[in-house]
């Protein structure tokens, strides 16, 4: 009886697995199941607000922060625009991050989330750097959550909340990578700026809607490189499915 019920409980979950994969492809006819987020950064900002997290108290000015939304760099096309963001990663952990909240979403229900980022990075791959490499040691990460992503002290020094109230942070950091920023140039070519896009599995991450159907997203970097980091995001995509 005990395995009957344990084979059913396997079938079940690889229908519902199947189900969500034809939810976040597009294949399924009902759209009340699903939220596409969608923002095209070439064209406007999209309400995205910046911030930083992952150094100690005290050194913003060394760390170099910066933000803003700006034309896009050469050889890019420089007619579009997108989100900048930098710095200078002296803690050998910043993180640049963004953050937006959405609604529509059902209230006190859960989803399973997937997400596509698009951005400028001049960074070729197979590069020796500070700390690592300044491609691949650079996480290209997205969350969802019910509350506001923000950073927080403990103990001097700036945490992401989300990840630091959870109950392992070093699960939800691993889970939250979806690619790195390394572009497709090797290093003998040199810096030259393209645009790498990274797409995550449909069962990337999940977020229980509040009491208004709200939730907050957010994308980014963190950095294993001690050095600086110049990125231009164009493209952010979420897909809610329940």
């Amino acid at each position: 009886m005990v395995k009957k019920k344990r084979l059913l409980e396997k079938i079940f979950l690889i229908i519902f697995i199947i189900h969500v994969s034809f939810l976040l492809s597009g294949c399924d006819t009902d759209p009340r199941h699903v939220k596409d987020v969608e923002y095209d950064f070439r064209e406007n900002g999209g309400g995205w607000e910046p911030f930083f997290a992952g150094f100690n108290v005290g050194w913003e000015e060394r760390m170099e922060l910066e933000s803003d939304y700006r034309a896009l760099p050469e050889p890019l096309d420089t007619t579009d625009y997108g989100h900048f963001i930098s710095a200078r990663n002296i803690s050998d952990d910043v993180r640049m991050l963004f953050r937006t909240q959405i609604e529509g979403l059902e209230p006190n229900t859960s989803y399973l989330v997937g997400y596509t980022v698009r951005f400028g990075t001049e960074v070729p791959s197979g590069c020796v750097g500070i700390g690592g490499p300044p491609g691949e040691a650079v996480k290209v990460i997205a969350n969802a959550s019910q509350v506001k992503p923000e950073a927080i002290v403990v103990d001097d020094y700036y945490h992401i909340n989300v990840q630091y109230l959870s109950n392992n942070p070093g699960v939800w950091y691993q889970n939250a990578i979806m690619g790195d920023i390394a572009n497709s140039r090797v290093c003998e070519e040199g810096f030259e700026y393209e645009i790498k896009e990274v797409t995550s599995g449909p069962l990337h991450d999940a977020v229980t809607a509040d009491e208004n159907g709200r939730a907050w997203l957010m994308f980014g970097t963190r950095s294993g490189f001690e050095g600086r980091t110049n990125l231009y995001y164009t493209y952010f995509r979420a897909v809610l499915a329940r």
